[in-house]
């Protein structure tokens, strides 16, 4: 998870995860974050760092991202979807249901079936110029 990649100073995911986040706070590209994100987020982090410096991380995350909702659509589409990893599907489906231009993730190969560009951060950035 990008999100993790940067909170967790995970290398070599680090940099340009923090790049990407930085044009979000710079309002540069428009960040979407789903629910699911920031639950999954909270529920690991309370682990890590306690749950004060979490919620501090997932306060500081809202306010650079706009938080896409999902539901019953997500669910029933990644049901019957060909993606391989649930997750994976409703992650994409909430995004293309929110229009997403794009989706930035590390797991590019298990998305052969978007309907939307799926990017590394690099990748993305580089795209970008």
């Amino acid at each position: 998870m990008l999100l993790l990649d940067w909170l967790g100073k995970r290398e070599p995911f680090f940099e340009p995860a923090r790049d990407l986040l930085k044009k979000a706070e710079r309002k540069e590209i428009t960040l979407l974050v789903s629910t699911l994100s920031f639950v999954t987020l909270a529920y690991i982090l309370r682990k890590e760092i306690g749950a004060e410096k979490t919620l501090k991380a997932l306060t500081g995350i809202r306010a650079i991202a706009t938080v896409c909702s999902s539901g019953e659509k997500e669910i029933d589409l990644a049901l019957v979807s060909r993606f391989k990893d649930f997750e994976d599907a409703f992650q994409y489906y909430t995004a293309l249901n929110h229009r997403a231009a794009v989706f930035v993730t590390r797991n590019t190969k298990d998305f052969k079936h978007a309907e939307i560009p799926v990017m590394t951060a690099e990748e993305y950035l580089r795209g970008l110029g």
